[in-house]
């Protein structure tokens, strides 16, 4: 047993300078190892916390595009009941404008084109009346035939159809300077607003609410014709009587044109 022992003893010292090499590359190769573990463990965890800032960053984009949404929808169901209001309100108001349109015809039925005209636009409806119906040349008093034309008209407004609409009355003339009573209206505006201010108060006499009623003077400003020969000239001189609905349901009116213009766009 001893020479065996021996040997083994012999070999084993003659293999401790292998053994202490072979100790040496493994103890180099595994510290090698754990560096680059631990590198790729940092990387890793790099890469991690990157992904979960994008992740957050999604998640918040996605809470945010969901809050919208909802306000969108929120916004388009209010939408939409204004929608049906707006239509029902309209379409009550086009029923007193169509009402009195046909009256105003039926009254009227013995004027022509020239004299006595109606056109409907946004919710309003417009009677224009030749002012020499209503006016002789250069004055502001109603007189004869001008008292009857405003009391008929008055008659229509009162009509029960019409009693919840306002009146505004507009004084238009040609570009022709004052020719007459210079020392009353220094100009075109200062006439049409004088006629317009005595039809309001004939309407009122007449029985129109006060409160329905509106005066204004647009002298030669809006005109509807040239006013380069006598037939424009004509034209142009004019009474408007503008029947319009509150303010409330003109809002309604322009609440209806904003969306319909949004739709045209589309």
């Amino acid at each position: 047993m001893y020479p065996t022992i021996k040997l083994i003893d012999t070999i084993m010292k003659q293999l401790a300078p292998l053994f202490t090499i072979l100790l040496i590359a493994s103890l180099m190769t595994s510290c090698v190892s754990k560096k680059k573990y631990e590198e790729a463990m940092a990387a890793a965890a790099a890469e991690k916390a990157a992904l979960e800032k994008s992740l957050d960053e999604e998640r918040a984009a996605k809470e945010k595009l969901q809050g919208e949404l909802a306000t969108l929808e929120s916004n388009l169901n209010m939408s939409k009941a204004e929608i049906e209001k707006l239509s029902q309100e309209i379409k009550a108001n086009n029923a007193k404008i169509a009402s009195l349109r046909t009256s105003i015809t039926d009254v009227f039925k013995d004027y022509d084109n020239s004299e006595l005209n109606v056109r409907e636009e946004g919710g309003k409806l417009y009677i224009s009346v030749s002012n020499k119906i209503l006016f002789r040349p250069g004055r502001d008093k109603l007189e004869g035939e001008s008292q009857e034309t405003i009391e008929k008209l008055a008659g229509v407004f009162n009509a029960a159809s019409a009693s919840s609409l306002n009146i505004m009355v507009e004084g238009h003339t040609d570009s022709d300077p004052v020719k007459i009573h210079k020392y009353k209206f220094k100009d075109n505006w200062s006439l049409s607003a004088a006629r317009a201010t005595n039809v309001v108060r004939a309407l009122q006499e007449a029985g129109v609410k006060a409160g329905r009623l509106t005066a204004s003077g647009k002298g030669d400003t809006q005109p509807v014709a040239a006013n380069d020969n006598d037939e424009g000239k004509e034209k142009n001189r004019r009474t408007e009587f503008i029947a319009y609905p509150n303010a409330r349901i003109s809002a309604l009116y322009n609440k209806a044109k904003e969306i319909k213009a949004g739709g045209d766009t589309n």
